[in-house]
């Protein structure tokens, strides 16, 4: 079984050194921005990192993006509009079930609303969960 990452999932992977996890597996280029995003308020606004952790940071979201295979949303953005009207999602949630059911694959996210939504259309776990299909990192 394949997974696909969300930004909450790839961000801790990331902060836990555990990119390697996602190998193979998928996430959405949308979440190039949102990690990019992320990693911006936390130099720029919060100053939590340094300019040496950022840049380092930066260098595992590319190596994320060398080791993954990427979606792209394509021309899919009428049937992802349907599945965040009927999700009550954003298009950028919405996005990741649809490829998720669209590609038979498990959604990993630690957005626990997310989730939540998730379940009735496509089975959600947690990063720390993937072990327990197969996946040892």
């Amino acid at each position: 079984m394949s997974f696909i990452f969300d930004s909450s999932a790839v961000f801790k992977a990331i902060k836990e050194n555990i990119v390697e996890a996602i190998a193979g597996n998928y996430t959405l280029e949308l979440v190039r921005y949102e990690l990019g995003n992320i990693l911006w308020k936390e130099h720029v606004l919060h100053g939590r990192i340094t300019v040496v952790e950022l840049r380092k940071l930066i260098g595992l979201v590319k190596k994320v993006f060398s080791i993954a295979e990427i979606l792209e949303v394509g021309c899919r953005e009428e049937e992802i509009m349907d599945v965040a009207a009927k999700l009550k999602l954003t298009f950028y949630d919405a996005s990741f079930i649809f490829y998720a059911k669209e590609k038979e694959l498990l959604l990993i996210t630690e957005d626990e609303s997310l989730a939540s939504k998730a379940k009735n259309y496509v089975k959600a776990l947690k990063l720390s969960n993937i072990t327990s299909y197969g996946r040892h990192y």
